[in-house]
């Protein structure tokens, strides 16, 4: 397997204006280990997370919680979004509900899947016109596949990224095949996949 490196490359080059605050990764740079006592959780002030019912229901299981306690809600029920992640996790004094005052999650093992991808994320980009675009499940599991194989695909690009301001990325140089994992796992878990990515193997 050989990854097209300069390819995505040229590609990133293209959106990267969208994304001020990610980096590309590619195969050879350092892989990410959590580092907790290097982080500021960063992530749990800044983002806000959508979660699925399923996740929905893991934290309430987790927690014991009624669900307006946990997600974002208005006169005691769940806000609804029409959307495929119709809820929103909750926040208090300007960071997720489930954030420490030691800054670690209370709720870990059951954390949404945004934070279990965090802090990497996959990106489609039409290589004809060099736009972003937000493919349906099946057309972008086609590309993962075809960029994590090393192949030229048909349709539009997956690009892996990550989030710069995460202090994890102090591991050992990813190989092609830890790298071609995490591509598919990052994807899987944001279409309703399973998974985790604690950290890249090295």
């Amino acid at each position: 397997m050989a990854i097209r490196t300069a390819e995505l490359q040229a590609l990133w080059e293209r959106i990267r204006e969208r994304y001020g605050s990610y980096r590309l990764v590619l195969p050879g740079e350092p892989s990410f280990i959590c580092q907790p006592h290097e982080c500021d959780a960063y992530c749990c002030r800044a983002f806000n997370v959508a979660l699925d019912e399923g996740e929905a229901e893991r934290l309430g299981t987790a927690t014991g919680w009624r669900a307006s306690r946990f997600l974002e809600s208005e006169d005691g029920e769940p806000i609804t979004l029409p959307l495929a992640n119709p809820f929103v996790l909750g926040r208090r004094e300007g960071h997720c509900v489930f954030l420490s005052d030691e800054l670690a999650c209370e709720q870990y093992e059951a954390r949404p899947d945004a934070c279990r991808s965090y802090p990497h994320q996959v990106v489609f980009v039409d290589a004809g016109s060099g736009r972003a675009v937000q493919p349906l499940a099946e057309a972008g599991r086609r590309s993962v596949e075809a960029v994590a194989g090393g192949r030229e695909g048909e349709g539009p690009v997956a690009l892996l990224l990550r989030h710069d301001q995460c202090p994890g990325f102090t591991g050992p140089p990813s190989t092609e095949e830890a790298w071609a994992a995490l591509l598919r796992e990052t994807y899987a878990r944001s279409v309703g996949g399973t998974g985790e990515v604690v950290s890249s193997p090295p």
